[in-house]
């Protein structure tokens, strides 16, 4: 099965600056503003990686994203990404699958790792606990992302002090 490309999305919070600024190399699309943690959000789903975005851009966050697991390695390195929201069920990789990848790795010890997932419940926790992800969020409850990631960055921040 082939790759899905990352899909850019027009928005009124993406400035001419920020188009100047951006790496032509990188195959994400970034929402700018003038502060905030930068959040990668890897999802398969055009519909849900947009509402992903757009609610980390209105509470102040750079989101970068990918449709696909491939280049996220790369996009975090080069971007300097502090989080990442990676949705569970992807064609090729499943998201709790990358979530235990970047833990193996130490120099991911500081990312903040979400997991998202149209499921609710204590599965999705489970999963999360075992991938060693810093918090899980239903999608169905986008409103507590960016809390979940805050909360991360500040324990993911207390555990590299």
């Amino acid at each position: 099965m082939k790759p899905i490309p990352p899909r850019a999305f027009a928005s009124d919070r993406t400035s001419p600056e920020s188009d100047r600024n951006a790496d032509p190399a990188s195959s994400a699309t970034a929402r700018v503003s003038t502060s905030g943690s930068t959040v990668l959000v890897v999802d398969d789903s055009d519909i849900a990686r947009h509402a992903i975005v757009s609610v980390l851009a209105d509470a102040g966050m750079r989101a970068l994203e990918l449709a696909s697991p491939i280049g996220a390695t790369r996009m975090i390195l080069n971007h300097k990404v502090e989080a990442v929201v990676i949705d569970v069920l992807m064609p090729g990789m499943r998201g709790d699958r990358l979530a235990s990848l970047f833990r193996g790795n130490p120099r991911f010890k500081s990312l903040a790792v979400i997991l998202v997932s149209g499921e609710r419940g204590v599965d999705l926790e489970r999963m999360a606990h075992e991938a060693g992800a810093d918090a899980a969020v239903s999608k169905t409850q986008l409103g507590e992302l960016v809390l979940a990631i805050r909360q991360a960055l500040r324990r993911r921040a207390a555990l590299n002090d």
